[in-house]
């Protein structure tokens, strides 16, 4: 038993779709977007959309933790160098979870303007030399630079190898642990960016309130990561008195024309179907000032969306006659540190913020990483007894939105519940929206060992198109059942080794569609090879990963349109049979999708689970979890979690077979 031959048998390039329907719904967004942004004539409609903007990046990441009313600080020690001292400091930004700091101090009392700086992704965050180097040169230059580890970078480390000590969870400077990370926050409908902006913010706290601190004259910069965090804080926090993020600005749209992907506290549920571009980022300082630090060569960071974003920010400065407030430095290299931008970074912040000219010093010098440790091992794991994690974090958040979210619900009424698990499934993944005629082909045709099978295919949706593939196969022996749809992980490429197994559910239900959704089987999206060295199609930073994080941004998720194809393979195989019900058998990452299109569908009289993995509650609250892109989807525990399902769909022939409770 055969599955499909390149281009579904020759009739149609499946390899791209994905990757062409994602991008022709995000043109709709940016047509509205560009569209909005025009019409704004005044201060007052830009404050009001700055307002709604702020608000909408809030809700999408689940909102942010209360400060510490009273925050102490802890100075473990004091490093004094020519023309400045180093002070090595820990916090908690939240109990029991400590945020490690190196303070960089200028020599006289001061007051001198302040600056936080925001590591990117490198494993030693504020040890690196690099980010040693730009510290050194604020500091000579009369800045008080408060520099943090970001969560699983530095001395923050959350995953680490108890025998190796190196990190368990990937590498690429923390990337990896904040997607490992940032995929529990998705399922609680948050985001991993509440937490590093919490962090950001509270290190701010501790900045202002230094007596060698003028209050009044305090800016942030980062490259990278970093520079996506300081924009955050651009946005969030007025205590910002300049912005310069660097390495981190581009334009949506742009980006994604590159194909490649973003990190787990990037990638906003909804930023671009709501119109949050980098531009809106930037410009929630008006009229305060702000400057984009970019490498010409960015491959990260497309230096056209760089411009257009400027222009962007510009346009919206001169509403306050302070278009001259938005500067740009551009050097001649690719993705790199701030201090790699050259001079014009430092010269900016002392034009802005400084007391005095800029001044360049040459042959820096920098220590070894442990020299600016905070905690004896380098570790705030090891350094505090009740430490808690980011897994603690994600989970009381969980408990406190969600509290009854893990477990099945109780049923007063079940066909109450049945309707309101439905009605909540389909508004989840927009299950309802218009559809198309399927017009199937049938484009092969075969009769192995007393079966029949058929080569089909159809499109779920058209304007953008997506076609689906599956593979009809029936046993003219059996009159009796239901046909069913049949889920397996890698679809109808499973069909060569699945033969005997697939006779024999032919041979339960008397014909049965092996289906491919779309990415699956036959209809599976050509590798998309940024970054090069990531060869596993669903790991981290993965063709599906890319495609997930994508789907994220437009507000909705690849795992929900999968529930929708499954739907319409379903109403195919009514018309093909003539048969009201219908069976549904999944495995794995198909057992969610037939729970999923099963509680939607009434019709569907019989559920087959086989591996059925966790829930997304169990996920999202469980240290090690087993990450999935396939199965990333935001804000699903509340009242549409496996549990709920499991107890809406107790009327049907429900059989599940779990790999974990």
């Amino acid at each position: 038993m055969e599955g499909f031959d390149k281009a579904v048998n020759g009739y149609f390039d499946t390899q791209g779709q994905l990757t062409r329907y994602l991008r022709w719904r995000a043109t709709e967004d940016f047509a509205e977007e560009r569209k909005a942004k025009r019409s704004i004539g005044s201060r007052a409609e830009f404050e009001a959309r700055r307002e709604r903007v702020r608000e909408n990046f809030l809700a999408s990441i689940g909102g942010l933790p209360d400060r510490p009313a009273n925050p102490e600080i802890e100075t473990t020690d004091v490093s004094e160098r020519e023309g400045y001292a180093v002070e090595l400091l820990a916090f908690e930004s939240l109990s029991g979870f400590h945020v490690t700091a190196n303070c960089y101090v200028p020599e006289g009392d001061g007051p001198h303007p302040g600056i936080l700086f925001l590591c990117g992704h490198v494993r030693a965050a504020k040890a690196d030399p690099l980010n040693q180097k730009a510290c050194v040169e604020l500091a000579l230059n009369g800045f008080v630079v408060f520099v943090v580890d970001s969560i699983c970078q530095g001395e923050r480390e959350q995953y680490r190898d108890a025998e190796t000590g190196e990190p368990s969870v990937g590498s690429a400077g923390g990337a990896f642990a904040h997607c490992y990370a940032g995929q529990q926050c998705f399922y609680a409908g948050a985001n991993l960016a509440r937490y590093m902006i919490h962090d950001a913010r509270c290190a701010l706290d501790h900045l202002e309130k230094r007596a060698d601190v003028d209050g009044d004259r305090i800016g942030v910069t980062g490259t990278s990561g970093g520079g996506v965090q300081t924009t955050y804080l651009a946005l969030l926090d007025d205590r910002i008195d300049a912005a310069a993020p660097c390495c981190a600005i581009t334009e949506r749209e742009e980006w994604l024309k590159t194909g490649k992907r973003i990190d787990a506290e990037q990638a906003i549920h909804g930023a671009i179907l709501q119109g949050i571009n980098y531009d809106d980022l930037l410009t929630a300082m008006a009229p305060r000032p702000v400057c984009i630090g970019a490498a010409a060569s960015d491959e990260y960071f497309p230096i056209e969306g760089v411009h257009e974003t400027t222009e962007r920010t510009r346009g919206v400065y001169d509403l306050y006659g302070a278009a001259g407030n938005v500067g740009l430095v551009v050097a001649e290299t690719t993705h790199c540190f701030v201090y790699e931008l050259g001079d014009g970074i430092f010269e900016w912040f002392c034009e802005v913020l400084g007391d005095a000219d800029y001044v360049p010093y040459e042959d820096l010098s920098v220590v070894e990483g442990t020299a600016l440790h905070c905690t004896p091992d380098g570790s705030v794991r090891e350094a505090y007894a009740d430490e808690r994690t980011i897994d603690d974090l994600v989970r009381e958040y969980v408990l406190g939105n969600s509290p009854d979210a893990g477990t099945a619900p109780a049923v007063e009424s079940p066909e109450q519940q049945t309707g309101r698990v439905r009605r909540t499934v389909i508004e989840t993944f927009d299950l309802d929206r218009p559809d198309c005629e399927l017009h199937p082909r049938y484009v092969a045709e075969s009769e192995p060992e007393g079966l029949t099978t058929e080569h089909v295919f159809f499109k779920a949706e058209r304007n953008p198109d997506v076609v689906l593939t599956g593979v009809l196969v029936s046993d003219p022996d059996v009159s009796t059942g239901p046909p069913a749809v049949v889920l397996y992980e890698q679809g109808t490429e499973e069909l060569p080794e699945r033969s005997e197994a697939v006779a024999s559910l032919a041979a339960e239900y008397g014909t049965v569609l092996v289906f491919d959704p779309r990415g699956v089987g036959a209809a599976r999206n050509r590798p998309i090879p940024i970054p090069s060295w990531v060869e596993e199609y669903n790991g981290i930073y993965g063709t599906e990963f890319k495609l997930a994080y994508d789907a994220l941004l437009l507000g909705t998720s690849l795992f929900g349109m999968r529930v929708y194809d499954v739907l319409r393979a379903i109403e195919f195989l009514r018309s093909a049979t003539g048969c009201e019900g219908v069976a549904l058998v999944g495995e794995t990452v198909g057992a969610y999708h037939a729970l999923y299109a099963g509680v939607v569908d009434r019709g569907v009289g019989t559920i087959d689970c086989r591996d059925l993995g966790p829930s997304f509650h169990g996920m999202a609250t469980t240290r090690e979890y087993p990450f999935d892109p396939r199965l990333t989807v935001s804000g699903v525990i509340g009242e549409c979690d496996v549990p709920h399902l499991l107890v809406a769909l107790d009327d049907r022939d429900l059989r599940v077979e779990r790999t974990t409770d």
